[in-house]
């Protein structure tokens, strides 16, 4: 009988060691040690972008934890509360976010933004700050989708636009009209030719008269004496220098400024006597018909 007892208790130890073994290896697996010791802290998010359990929750690259559990709030909908098992040796400032960011493929993770270092230390339990980084779907979506979605559009208006023109004719028109530019320029293009090959050979001629002219004149210019031309210059210079020295009787006229003022005071010397012989010429001039008085 106590053989028997002693079995059963050997097979249920065994039994609780597999399974306890079992939920461990689970939990590893999913990254959760249940040996080790870790804290937790709690975030609110408005969406969740399909954030898992297990999900890794990281800091600079390096994976400090995993998302424990989630819960959506039934009594207070558009919030989700997300349990967070973080290594007990992290300490986490005040102001610390809990930032969800989407992944290309696979699950969204979990980041870590650091507050400041002199804020103080955060205590298990407590409640990190929630955001959402875009992931590249939602920004595809926000830009490049939005441009396509634009460019779509216009190109529906513009090919709207051309069947219009196709369907009332303008497009016909307009075919027409470019041809009948199209041939007008053709004809004016010939008709300058035509004009062209008449004219540029006189042209040519009138400018090969022309060059003949100016190799001319510059043989001309090339064939006078400058010999001669020199020396009038210097007599020239000459004739300045002497016409402005005291030297000589012209200089003298031109540059003794008394000769100057006793020509002028002659002058009006000369003009007064004028206007006094013109107003009184008796004074200056006496005759009598019979003679004087004392001529017998």
């Amino acid at each position: 009988m106590k053989s028997e007892i002693k079995s059963e208790a050997k097979i249920g130890l065994i039994v609780i060691l597999t399974f306890s073994f079992f939920v461990w290896g689970l939990n590893y697996l999913k990254g959760v040690n249940l040996l080790s010791p870790s804290n937790h802290f709690y975030v609110t998010y408005n969406k969740i972008d399909g954030l898992v359990k297990s999900s890794p929750v990281s800091l600079d690259g390096y994976q400090v934890g995993l998302v424990r559990d989630i819960q959506y709030q039934y009594d207070n909908p558009g919030h989700i509360l997300v349990d967070l098992n973080l290594n007990s040796k992290l300490r986490l400032p005040k102001g610390t976010k809990a930032t969800i960011k989407s992944e290309m493929l696979g699950n969204p993770t979990i980041v870590l933004v650091l507050g400041p270092q002199n804020a103080e230390m955060l205590q298990s339990g407590d409640t990190l700050i929630a955001e959402n980084i875009p992931g590249m779907m939602d920004q595809l979506s926000d830009g490049l989708l939005t441009d396509m979605r634009n460019m779509i559009h216009r190109t529906d208006s513009l090919i709207a636009s051309f069947e219009v023109l196709v369907s009332n004719g303008s497009l016909d028109k307009s075919f027409t009209s470019i041809e009948k530019t199209t041939k007008e320029l053709e004809q004016i293009s010939a008709k300058l030719n035509q004009s062209m090959d008449k004219q540029i050979p006189s042209i040519l001629n009138n400018v090969e008269s022309l060059t003949a002219k100016f190799s001319d004149a510059g043989t001309k210019i090339n064939q006078l004496d400058f010999a001669s031309l020199n020396k009038t210059i210097n007599q020239l210079e000459n004739l300045s220098v002497k016409l402005n020295s005291p030297d000589n009787s012209m200089g003298l006229l031109l540059n003794d400024q008394s000769l100057y003022l006793n020509l002028s005071n002659t002058a009006q010397s000369a003009n007064t006597l004028l206007l006094d012989l013109k107003e009184r010429p008796k004074r200056y001039v006496h005759f009598s018909i019979f003679g004087s008085k004392g001529s017998k």
